[in-house]
């Protein structure tokens, strides 16, 4: 029954997919297969509509809102796999701001009472009925504790849970039924992909998790005056409702109120970018949802961000990487780069990284050549990425996020300044930390870690390995084969532990 219901779902998305123009577009993705581009022309021929490439994003875009508050969140990881949508479409999609029609106090009241076990008139000493922004998932109030200081408090939509949890267990249907139709989907691995986008969707669904992020954030920036993260109130904050200070102050695209109010454009612009760079490289751990409308700029001049529902982790040895593809990509060292790549095992053994690093040069060149204030980093690990299905390459979500994250924090660089190039201005710190001793330890750090990790399984694989050869022969036999297996075992351990 239920998958009669998902596949019923799936034929009235695709009918108005196809009447709105957006099935016609994407049977030009070069990931389409054979057969799935057969039953795309056939649904195109009979109810298909034409539209201009520019209308293609905001068709797109207003349909995802109509569907729910899942798709919304499918268009925004959508948005960090230009590997599937392609550069542009990535980067329209990346704009979508899940923008809603506010839900009752009323319902407010009872899901608050529901959870707590209090009114609100006994949590907050004024609580504004009217909120000031409303998203998919959530929506925002402002407050007042009864120290009167002034909160934001963010509730979770009723039902929300159930309505997208319906639309995951659909996502993953299609990604199997994808799959088990043709083979050549698998290469996208969907429902790896639907896995990931559940995880995140959860976390965004416990804002607890969210309280975390906030409050490691905010550690990590804890002195540094530059950039302020809001304070939570975890005596006040459960799964569906997170309180945290309130933040008077300015979009940071909001470039009149800035000017009028005389703040000073180039130490934000600077502030903004290092503070970019400072979480990606020296934390590994970064904001990742960075648009204009979820950054602030207090009356001080400091950076505030709000909304940590979507946040980005990476390794050292991921970080590690990435500083030294950015460097060969603005030195114009295509081979170093086709080299990491090979290196990370993003770029598959049987491929060729002298034609690899051809396609890249190919690629990197017209984007690099441009004016400095123009050219834009996250814009070509898009296109690098999007070289995913031509060279089958094995890239790891985490990097996929971060692009999406960089395109956002070079829009907003380049609307404070189009004149500043936040990569050449962030370059020494890069540099810096790159050859520091704090990474040194990181380093040496994930790497004892990893051992330990291994080490663990020592014990069990030994074990398996010993029970493999007793079973094979007799015992008067084997006396000595369980310590040669053992040696073996150990000795293939140490082998895969050194070339990690």
């Amino acid at each position: 029954m239920k998958n009669i219901l998902h596949f019923s779902k799936a034929l009235k998305i695709i009918f108005i997919f196809s009447r709105r123009g957006i099935l016609s577009k994407v049977a030009d993705n070069n990931l389409v297969t054979q057969r799935a581009l057969f039953f795309i022309n056939i649904i195109n021929f009979f109810i298909g509509k034409e539209i201009p490439n520019n209308l293609v994003g905001s068709t797109l875009v207003n349909i995802l809102k109509n569907l729910g508050p899942a798709f919304v969140k499918l268009g925004q990881a959508l948005a960090t796999r230009p590997d599937i949508v392609g550069v542009e479409l990535a980067n329209e999609l990346a704009q979508l701001h899940d923008k809603m029609e506010p839900f009752s106090f009323e319902k407010i009241e009872k899901s608050i009472k529901a959870e707590t076990g209090k009114e609100i008139k006994d949590l907050f000493k004024s609580f504004h009925k009217v909120p000031i922004a409303a998203a998919s998932i959530s929506q925002v109030h402002k407050g007042l504790t009864f120290e009167n200081e002034v909160i934001a408090i963010k509730v979770l939509r009723p039902n929300v849970e159930k309505a997208i949890f319906n639309d995951l267990r659909f996502f993953k249907w299609c990604a199997n039924f994808l799959s088990s139709i043709d083979k050549e989907f698998a290469f996208l691995r969907l429902s790896k992909a639907v896995d990931i986008f559940e995880e995140l969707t959860k976390n965004e669904m416990d804002l607890r998790l969210e309280a975390a992020a906030a409050n490691e954030l905010e550690e990590n920036f804890k002195n540094d005056e530059r950039f302020i993260v809001p304070k939570v109130y975890w005596e006040l904050t459960t799964k569906r409702m997170l309180v945290t200070s309130w933040i008077d102050g300015i979009k940071i695209n909001d470039l009149d109120s800035l000017r009028s109010g005389k703040y000073n454009i180039e130490t934000i612009t600077k502030n903004s970018a290092e503070a970019f760079f400072l979480q990606v490289f020296r934390d590994g751990f970064f904001h990742a949802d960075m648009h204009p409308g979820n950054v602030f700029i207090n009356p001080n001049g400091k950076i505030v961000p709000v909304d940590f529902g979507i946040m980005g982790r990476l390794k050292v040895s991921d970080r590690v990487f990435l500083a030294r593809l950015l460097k060969s990509i603005l030195e114009h060292n295509f081979l170093k780069v086709a080299q990491l790549h090979f290196d990370k095992g993003i770029l598959p053994p049987d491929k060729s990284i002298e034609s690899f690093a051809q396609e890249i040069r190919s690629i990197s060149t017209p984007i690099l050549n441009k004016k400095l204030g123009q050219i834009s980093l996250g814009n070509l690990l898009g296109e690098l990425f999007s070289l995913a299905s031509k060279w089958r390459l094995n890239i790891q979500p985490q990097f996929l996020l971060l692009q999406k994250t960089m395109v956002m924090a070079e829009g907003i660089g380049r609307q404070l300044n189009p004149d500043t190039d936040m990569w050449v201005m962030s370059k020494p710190l890069v540099n810096d930390w790159l050859y520091s001793t704090d990474l040194k330890i990181k380093y040496a750090e994930e790497i004892y870690m990893d051992i330990n990790m291994a080490g663990k399984k020592i014990p069990e694989i030994i074990d398996k390995l010993d029970l493999l050869v007793n079973n094979k022969s007799s015992n008067s036999e084997n006396i000595f084969k369980p310590l040669n297996v053992s040696i073996f075992a150990f000795t293939i351990l140490m082998i895969i532990i050194v070339l990690k």
